[in-house]
């Protein structure tokens, strides 16, 4: 099994300060990792460098092997496509100006894997997972915040993206809507063996949902999520 993604002495500094320092982090193919920590430890950064969103200020960063802090232009687009990204936040970069339903069609019609006709029949099938088929025509200003961030899951599940980044994964879920959301997420990956990255605060959270676990500390009085001889740690295994 080869690695989804690998962060080699990832350096990373932000407003003057270190947020990641020397990381050593690496999720193989077909795994689910959760990343845990508190606010200010660096989850976030470390998802938006892997989704090429950032550049480390050193090291590398590498998705299926290719270094997408070093490509650019169609390079990076090119590693970009195989994602499929949630972001932080109750809007977590939802289309506010269309329909739930083309909320998950519009990015597959995009990336192309689904067949045109199935389009329709597959973003059906993820907003009846996800409890959202009653608001298949509403706009996702009219959801509840746990609903907006439901239809982003399900958006990014349509797509079938070989990798899945998701920061802040347990935002404004409820506990029975996080069980159903793990449930979905385990299916998911024993179905399609996707490679799965979660920024998340709870472990116990992560020790039902991931294969792996890694934490970040909080930040020390340097500010830095990690010191140089403290890379990732394995928290949790199945």
């Amino acid at each position: 099994m080869g690695w989804g993604f690998e962060m080699i002495d990832v350096t990373k500094q932000a407003g003057g300060r270190p947020v990641l320092d020397g990381v050593n982090l690496g999720a193989r193919m077909g795994l689910v990792t959760a990343v845990i920590g508190p606010a200010g430890s660096g989850k976030t950064m470390l998802f938006r460098l892997l989704a090429g969103l950032e550049r480390p200020d050193t090291g590398a960063v590498l998705v299926a092997g290719r270094d997408i802090a070093a490509a650019r232009g169609r390079a990076r687009k090119k590693i970009q496509r195989r994602m499929g990204v949630v972001f932080q936040g109750t809007d977590a970069g939802l289309f506010a100006g269309v329909s739930v339903r083309e909320n998950v069609e519009f990015p597959m019609r995009a990336a192309g894997r689904v067949p045109g006709r199935r389009l329709g029949a597959v973003a059906q099938e993820q907003l009846e997972r996800f409890g959202l088929a009653d608001h298949a025509e509403a706009r996702p200003d009219a959801l509840a915040p746990a609903q907006r961030r439901c239809l982003a899951l399900a958006r990014a599940v349509a797509l079938r993206a070989p990798l899945m980044l998701v920061d802040g994964f347990d935002d404004d879920l409820d506990p029975g809507t996080l069980r159903r959301v793990c449930a979905i997420l385990r299916e998911e990956n024993a179905a399609r063996a996707a490679t799965w990255l979660l920024t998340l605060r709870d472990p116990a959270l992560a020790a039902l949902v991931a294969d792996e676990a890694v934490e970040l500390p909080a930040p020390g009085p340097v500010g830095g999520a990690f010191g140089p001889h403290s890379a990732s740690s394995a928290v949790m295994r199945r």
